[in-house]
């Protein structure tokens, strides 16, 4: 079978062979041009017919070329079209010359072209921007379509409906493991409403919001999303207890002054013995009222950014801090031994090192035996500062050694007052120390002793 250019060029041929001899040989004729040379041919036909072969072979050449050249461009056209269509890469630009009859057709192509690329790359920025929306925002996202296929999601969802890898393009009932969530989304899709509430998804307390919305006409889809609330609502538990428990403590020291005020105006101020003991016992509970007061005030003031950063000496500290709590040590006979060297310099807030060494301190104190002691040590290299605060006290037990650093928290929980305090000593070391993006160590055994390191940054300026 022959190839349809060639097919082509032999039609173009016949048809314009025949055309030019029709037309040679009437121009002849009617023109009467034969003269006596031309008549010394055997036949003036022929010499036409080679004459009208010859024109008509170089006519068809050119017409030719001129179809195929003219196909290549329409097929480039349409190629150009395709790519747009399939949103692939379009390549360069047509080039034309400007008397070319396919010029315009060019000019038209390039610039859809154009305005096409840049519609491309305005929806590439903004997919981009989405995609690092949903990865770092603090929700958990799924699309669903009314088909109940997950057709997009991000790493917070997956991590808190411990779904698989592969859930897109899946349908939700067989990857939701929790029941109260397979049964929101349903209703949300029946009622084609939004919908939300708060469940437990494991151990977590979350805040599902299903949302009900149109994507486009005759399209809907659901959008869920899953608020991680369980470290809100362990905050709001925490500050509820601090409220409860603030006021129970400061109550109890108000009552104990009112009630002995009270004895002593309604006449026992007149046996010396007894209003000596009662104003002593108020006395101790003004000074229980105001360390508790104190202490309040220091959990609720906010981290300073403006903290005056310099060398401190920590050995000077430790010794001011054991002169201050003096009257504790001769309570119990106490050894206290400063065995941090002169040359032991930390580069941070001398008012924050002097805070932790003072609360540790005291509490080593408080909770020791009789005749015991307590050893201070501290050094530091170029990135970190160490405080380790040892004492031959109870010792915790380690069920409870996680949360003494709770507010008000104590072991004694009978609240006997038989060791003195206000029970946010290490709390107010714990949360300082967290400010200052440090940590806690705690190594202790009932009986033996309790040793406590605090690991805080040595913030040297380079």
């Amino acid at each position: 079978m022959l190839k349809p250019k060639l097919i082509s060029f032999f039609k173009s041929f016949a048809f314009f062979s025949v055309l030019f001899f029709i037309v040679t040989s009437i121009a002849a004729i009617l023109g009467n041009r034969i003269t006596s040379k031309a008549l010394d041919y055997p036949n003036l036909w022929e010499l036409l017919l080679v004459i009208s072969i010859g024109l008509a072979f170089v006519v068809a050449i050119v017409l030719m070329w001129n179809t195929s050249r003219q196909r290549e461009q329409i097929n480039l056209f349409i190629a150009k079209m395709e790519a747009m269509r399939h949103d692939t890469e379009y390549g360069g630009k047509v080039l034309l010359r400007p008397e070319d009859p396919l010029a315009p057709l060019a000019n038209a192509v390039n610039n859809v072209q154009s305005l096409n690329r840049s519609r491309t790359k305005i929806l590439q920025q903004q997919a981009s921007t989405l995609n690092a929306l949903l990865e770092n925002m603090p929700l958990g996202v799924l699309r669903i379509q009314p088909d109940h296929k997950i057709v997009q999601t991000n790493a917070q969802a997956i991590h808190m409906l411990h779904l698989p890898d592969d859930v897109e393009g899946r349908p939700f009932e067989n990857v939701f493991k929790n029941h109260q969530l397979l049964s929101i989304v349903n209703r949300a899709l029946e009622q084609q409403q939004s919908i939300r509430e708060q469940i437990m998804v494991d151990q977590l307390d979350v805040d599902i919001f299903v949302t009900y919305y149109q994507l486009r006409e005759r399209h809907d889809e659901l959008l869920v999303l899953l608020y991680d609330m369980t470290e809100v609502k362990r905050l709001q538990n925490m500050q509820a207890d601090f409220a409860a428990n603030a006021s129970h403590e400061l109550r109890t020291p108000l009552a104990s002054i009112i009630g002995f005020s009270d004895t002593l105006l309604d006449g026992a101020q007149d046996d010396p013995e007894v209003r000596s003991e009662f104003i002593e016992i108020i006395h101790d509970e003004a000074e229980h009222l105001l360390a508790l007061t104190n202490d309040i005030l220091t959990l609720a003031k906010s981290p300073r950014s403006d903290k005056l950063i310099e060398e401190v000496h920590v050995a000077p500290i430790v010794d001011k801090v054991f002169s201050m709590q003096e009257k504790g040590r001769q309570k119990l006979d106490l050894t206290l031994k400063n065995e941090v060297t002169a040359k032991t310099i930390f580069n941070q807030c001398e008012e924050d090192v002097q805070t932790i060494l003072t609360n540790l301190i005291v509490n080593a104190i408080k909770y020791n035996r009789q005749a015991g002691s307590v050893s201070v040590s501290a050094h530091a290299d170029q990135r970190q500062c160490f405080i380790t605060v040892s004492d031959t006290g109870m010792g915790i037990p380690s069920d409870q050694q996680e949360r003494i650093f709770e507010r008000f928290y104590r072991i004694d929980k009978s609240h006997n007052k038989k060791i003195p305090g206000t029970g946010l000593g290490l709390a107010i070391v714990h949360d300082l120390v967290e400010s200052l993006s440090g940590s806690i160590y705690v190594d202790s055994q009932v009986g033996v002793g309790t040793k406590i390191t605090v690991v805080i940054p040595n913030q040297i300026e380079k």
